[in-house]
């Protein structure tokens, strides 16, 4: 009985490397997929400290983004300025973003956020810098 228990514990052993070095996928890899936030995205902005405050913002994600990759613009209509967004991480419903770039207006590059996929298809946009918060609804 020892002996069954020893070539047991030696084949597990030994099979532990083999296990180890095998491939690993990445579960429900279409759900991180940013693909499915592509396209045109407006909307209007409300900000929590100020209930008067509203910006209106058309929102631009580009197909085929990875983590790293410029990825689309974020336009404010109401200040006029446009940023570049690059994409973080997408993690199932969630798109996170941060501006890299000012291409017009004199606006700070300031800012990150999320964009959350709605059960509706709308995108819930949460926008953080160091002065604000804004969120809001968009559309397609």
């Amino acid at each position: 009985m020892n002996k069954k228990l020893l070539i047991l514990s030696l084949a597990m052993l030994f099979s532990l490397p083999v296990s180890a070095c095998a491939s690993r996928t990445t579960p429900n890899a279409a759900a991180n997929s940013a693909d499915r936030f592509a396209g045109t995205w407006s909307g209007t902005l409300s900000f929590p400290d100020d209930a008067n405050r509203t910006e209106d913002v058309i929102l631009t994600i580009l197909p085929g983004c990875t983590a790293g990759d410029v990825c689309g613009a974020s336009n404010n209509m109401t200040v006029n300025c446009t940023w570049e967004i690059t994409l973080e991480t997408v993690n199932g419903d969630v798109f996170e973003y941060k501006f890299s770039k000012v291409l017009f207006g004199e606006c700070p590059l300031t800012g990150h956020g999320t964009l959350t996929m709605q059960s509706d298809g709308t995108l819930l946009r949460e926008h953080i810098t160091p002065f604000f918060t804004a969120s809001g609804v968009l559309t397609r």
